[in-house]
């Protein structure tokens, strides 16, 4: 795909040659998991090219969430904008994702406040906690790729209790009229840079109306935050869930949203013999040969290239299309392991 930043341009790699819409009208894979839990990524390109950088990291996703060794036993939501075109949400269904649209948030802040227009379509996260049909989501930004299982990160963050005592006033109201729940709330990241400054690449949250609320109140308040930062900024925010506020988040280890800079602190670590704790969540461009290079992390676009043509070879064969058919997904080793199980007992 030709692009103007270097940074975003995708290697053009072979790609699968299924026919995905075929496959588009069967239920999403682990759709009836009783935990109402669920991963959830935000596909969003005012370009939706399928052969583009975030079109096709999307896919990567999916397929390490529902496909790949180390895949997760819940579902994954590719929440898309208005603008998406049917072709590219039938792509995502027939690999197996739950697709919903998402309303924009496009009137909250006012344009002279925006430096580039398109970011506003980002802010658009906050509408996660109108998904009242889940009882958590996992957000993850489309460059952010699990590299192993992290289904654990569900029972690693708790809820937690606000602290009445400094609520404001219009929270206190609702809470007062009933809305106890939204006392009861779960937000959780990691920080990048500072403490208090948290990656909107990977959260997890409880949905809520009474929150949603709150953050669309939140996000009004451009005075309270740096509007360049867009939801990052308003999650972060004293109305939101700063650290010294009613609602603080909940800070997670930065192997949960690895971004290039803790990796190469992580590299480092290694080096020194110390064993540090295994990454699970990679948040980066590793498609791209020009910020590997950049970055002396070439390492990470090759394995990129072995993942991308482990997924292709995957979507292509007669196994993808029985899982998808059936709901079941049994890896030919699972398959050994059960027969060997079997033939033992």
């Amino acid at each position: 795909m030709a692009t103007d930043d270097p940074g975003l341009a995708f290697p053009l790699d072979p790609v699968p040659r299924r026919d995905f819409t075929t496959l588009a009208k069967y239920p999403a894979h682990n759709i009836n998991q009783s935990s109402k839990f669920a991963f959830a990524t935000l596909y969003c390109s005012r370009d939706p090219d399928t052969r583009g950088p975030y079109f096709e990291s999307t896919q990567s996703i999916i397929w390490r969430l529902l496909w790949s060794d180390y895949r997760s036993k819940y579902p994954i939501i590719i929440f898309v904008c208005p603008f998406i075109p049917k072709k590219n949400r039938d792509i995502f269904r027939g690999q197996g994702a739950i697709v919903k649209e998402i309303e924009l948030l496009d009137n909250i802040i006012p344009d002279e406040k925006i430096a580039t227009k398109r970011w506003i379509d980002v802010l658009s996260k906050l509408n996660l906690w109108k998904e009242i049909k889940w009882n958590r989501l996992v957000f993850l930004d489309s460059d952010a790729f699990p590299v192993r299982n992290i289904d654990d990160i569900f029972d690693l963050v708790p809820e937690q209790q606000c602290k009445k005592e400094a609520l404001l006033p219009e929270d206190k109201a609702v809470i007062d009229k009933g809305g106890d729940d939204m006392c009861n709330y779960v937000y959780a990241g990691v920080p990048q840079f500072t403490i208090d400054n948290i990656n909107a690449g990977m959260f997890i949250l409880k949905p809520n109306l009474d929150m949603h609320a709150k953050l669309i109140r939140a996000a009004r308040r451009t005075e309270d935050y740096d509007v360049r930062y867009m939801e990052q900024g308003v999650l972060s925010s004293k109305n939101a869930f700063a650290a010294d506020g009613p609602f603080p988040v909940d800070r997670l280890s930065p192997i949960w949203n690895t971004v290039p800079e803790y990796y190469k602190e992580h590299l480092a670590k290694g080096a020194d013999s110390t064993e540090p704790p295994p990454i699970r969540i990679l948040h980066a461009k590793m498609w791209n040969r020009f910020w590997g290079s950049w970055n002396n992390l070439t390492h990470l676009n090759d394995m990129w290239d072995l993942d991308w043509m482990n997924m292709c070879r995957f979507f292509d064969s007669d196994e993808f299309v029985k899982a998808r058919t059936t709901g079941v997904y049994v890896t030919p080793w699972e398959r050994y392991l059960k027969a060997q199980e079997t033939a033992l007992s």
